[in-house]
């Protein structure tokens, strides 16, 4: 009964985009269906928008579990929790990247009793910045940078008296346009690393680390885009993307 009645008060957390809730479903009347073929040469591809080098300068302190007489080895390794590009809104041949991630140490350490222990820990970083692409970003329908239509078109009739809108008559224009991802990998990382020791005791011996470190992330920026071949005699037949701004254009 109310299933689809919630008032999005946000009780429940998702890390991930939550599926749908349930919906209530109507009955419905249907015609058939009136289908157009678009022909267009080429292939859909992965096209590589830019190769990217990223340095961010990191710095943290780490206290050791207990004193310690020597540092044997730290290992490192790069993880990335969030690698994000958004396209520019003034320019396709630039987009927005948000880059969050850790270093995770893993730290050999002698203690006072002259045992080697392992201690570890996690660094986080993070940059955002501005990218420029070798190869622009593409959008399957229309350029959204010059596109000033609405994704909502209301349509009312006039009222009776011809004074006002009829409010119980009318109905709407409305579209999506569902744009390819742009894909973020890391290829390499690279940690450049100078360790300070502090708070020592009265033995010389010390628990706490400073690190100052130069992180250097090489990412991949890709999008799976539509590769179309030149048409050979030039014909200028309406394409699926012309339909769809022919549909989408203001009445």
């Amino acid at each position: 009964m109310k299933i689809n009645t919630g008032h999005g008060c946000g009780c429940n957390n998702h890390k991930a985009c939550p599926p749908m809730p349930a919906s209530h479903e109507v009955k419905s009347k249907s015609t058939g269906c009136d289908i157009d073929t678009f022909l267009i040469g080429g292939t859909e591809e992965t096209v590589v928008l830019a190769d990217v080098s990223v340095e961010t300068l990191v710095e943290a302190d780490i206290h050791l579990p207990t004193f310690a007489t020597d540092i044997k080895n730290i290992r490192k390794n790069v993880h990335l929790t969030q690698c994000k590009a958004t396209p520019d809104s003034s320019d396709p041949f630039r987009v927005k990247l948000f880059v969050e991630g850790y270093v995770h140490k893993n730290i050999q350490f002698v203690d006072g009793g002259s045992c080697v222990r392992d201690f570890s820990v996690n660094v986080p970083f993070r940059c955002f910045d501005f990218v420029n692409l070798i190869n622009p970003v593409a959008f399957p329908f229309e350029d959204p940078f010059s596109s000033k239509d609405s994704g909502n078109l209301e349509i009312r009739e006039i009222s009776k008296d011809g004074m006002s809108a009829d409010r119980c008559n009318f109905g709407s224009i409305t579209f999506e346009i569902n744009n390819e991802p742009i894909k973020c990998k890391l290829l390499a990382s690279q940690v450049d690393q100078w360790d300070i020791l502090g708070d020592f005791d009265t033995w010389g011996r010390f628990n706490k680390i400073t690190e100052k470190m130069n992180v250097v992330l090489f990412l991949k920026l890709s999008q799976k885009q539509q590769v179309a071949e030149p048409s050979p005699n030039g014909s200028s037949a309406e394409t699926i993307n012309d339909k769809f701004k022919r549909l989408t254009r203001r009445r």
